[in-house]
């Protein structure tokens, strides 16, 4: 077997150790490593490594990396994660950490390895983090469209949605994809329905949390809320909206319900004021 040899193979993830190697043109991480940056103990990930097949997770013996310079496997050899097995293991995460250390894999590690052999941080080499800013290559925008497909189809959005993705994807690489996406009925998000109904917490932000809460003990029909794909600085991911007619639904429960100001949820209390309602901008 080829051996590409790293100069690093250990990352520095928010203070955590994480092991990576490439063999072949393809990168690997250490599960245990990823789990610990996820928040998931070694059991949970020693579980979620017996479900996945051969192009998420694989494994490697001595013999197989014995020109690599990383140090020596267990004698039965390790598991290593594929980039699409970090992104799995990623989505059984509830921490907030899981959607920062996917950017960083993404948006650092993955384009340094790809064009030095190694990854190097932002402290180490800051000219290397410049390149990492230019457009990314055709083909690391080919596999990431790839990768991200198929998660798109398991969190239930619709055409219009992935082909967002898509063109987002794409226009980092300066290519832009002459395709128009119509408009369609307006869909707002928790934060926007709270000033819709005129909701806002003690220090006088949106209580989106507490919508949230309301809503989750509405009937809400299918065709009322849809997954959204948005970007953000350097955010990127899924969001739930909701037609205006949930709007109305919220008005009517706070309505019914004498405008409580706590709004209770499983974790903690939203405490909630009112304030004259807004027309909000899409």
């Amino acid at each position: 077997m080829e051996v590409i040899i790293m100069s690093n193979n250990l990352m520095l993830f928010e203070g955590h150790d994480v092991e990576v190697f490439e063999i072949n043109g393809m990168v690997y991480f250490n599960p245990y490593h990823v789990g610990e940056c996820l928040g998931i103990a070694k059991e949970t990930v020693r579980y979620h490594l017996t479900k996945m097949n051969n192009k998420q997770a694989v494994k490697f013996t001595n013999s197989d990396v014995g020109l690599a310079n990383i140090r020596k496997l267990n004698n039965a050899g390790e598991k290593f994660l594929t980039e699409s097995g970090v992104y799995k293991i990623a989505f059984k995460s509830e921490k907030p950490e899981a959607e920062k250390f996917t950017d960083w894999v993404t948006d650092e590690v993955l384009p340094s390895i790809r064009q030095t052999g190694a990854y190097i941080s932002e402290k180490a080499n800051t000219e290397a983090l410049k390149e990492n800013n230019q457009p990314e290559k055709l083909e690391t925008i080919n596999k990431s469209v790839e990768l991200v497909s198929p998660l798109l189809d398991v969190a239930g959005v619709d055409n219009t949605i992935k082909l967002l993705v898509v063109k987002t994807l794409f226009s980092k690489a300066g290519v832009d994809i002459p395709i128009e996406i119509e408009a369609r009925e307006k869909f707002y998000d928790t934060k926007q329905i709270a000033k819709m109904v005129g909701m806002y917490s003690k220090t006088g932000n949106p209580a989106f949390g507490a919508v949230g809460q309301i809503i989750k003990k509405l009937d809400i029909e299918e065709h009322e809320k849809e997954v959204v794909w948005e970007s953000s600085g350097s955010w990127q991911g899924t969001v739930i909206k909701y037609t205006e007619s949930v709007s109305d639904k919220v008005n009517k429960w706070l309505k019914e319900n004498g405008y409580p100001v706590d709004i209770p949820s499983k974790n903690k209390t939203f405490h909630v004021v009112y304030k004259p309602l807004r027309e909000v901008a899409i």
